[in-house]
């Protein structure tokens, strides 16, 4: 059953992986319904915020393979 989530990426080194994680957000595309983000270029930082709607499976996917990458935090919340 799909559904629809938040998603909260945290990038704590843009210079490493901002580009692994755009990778993704491409990829999961369909997924997405809302995507925005903040550069924190002062602290090599950066924050994105998704609406996904998925099944937990496509979600576990993508939050998963977002978690494997260094330097990333990421958490989902579901919304309905």
């Amino acid at each position: 059953m799909e559904r629809y989530y938040s998603v909260d990426i945290v990038i704590k080194d843009r210079n490493l992986a901002y580009g692994k994680v755009n990778e993704l957000l491409h990829a999961y595309a369909k997924y997405i319904k809302l995507r925005v983000g903040y550069p924190l270029e002062s602290e090599n930082m950066a924050v994105i915020f998704v609406i996904f709607k998925a099944n937990n499976d496509i979600l576990g996917g993508f939050t998963g393979k977002l978690g494997q990458i260094k330097n990333v935090k990421v958490k989902s919340i579901p919304l309905t």
